[in-house]
């Protein structure tokens, strides 16, 4: 089992982050900044080959209050950092998901476990 841990939430992709100005896509700040942080952090742990197997990856989110959250936009944001990082080589590998949201107050973060997929049956 690899296990990753990020020291902050990811910013929820969604189309708004993404803007044109003058005809031009770019990201925001807060958005830029995340991205650059989590790569590093990730490529800080993560040295190996990208997995190119089936994947089951247990997400906990790690959040310092009790503000409304999507998971499902901040998971899109943590599986585009996994593939450009180098841990994954696709996304479409994930085949189980299990995510858990953590209030710890004062506290932000992502704990990553990524395994081998099992199939049943």
């Amino acid at each position: 089992m690899l296990v990753l841990r990020l020291s902050d939430i990811p910013v929820p992709k969604t189309n708004r982050y993404i803007r044109k100005k003058g005809g031009k896509v770019f990201k925001p700040p807060r958005v830029k900044n995340w991205e650059v942080k989590a790569l590093w952090e990730i490529r800080e742990q993560y040295s190996g080959e990208p997995i190119d197997r089936k994947v089951s990856v247990n997400i906990t989110l790690i959040l310092p209050n009790h503000r409304k959250r999507d998971i499902d936009n901040m998971l899109k944001s943590l599986w585009d950092i996994l593939e450009k990082g180098g841990v994954l080589k696709n996304d479409n590998l994930i085949y189980e998901v299990r995510t858990v949201k953590k209030v710890v107050k004062g506290e932000r973060g992502v704990l990553i476990e990524i395994k081998e997929f099992r199939e049943e049956g």
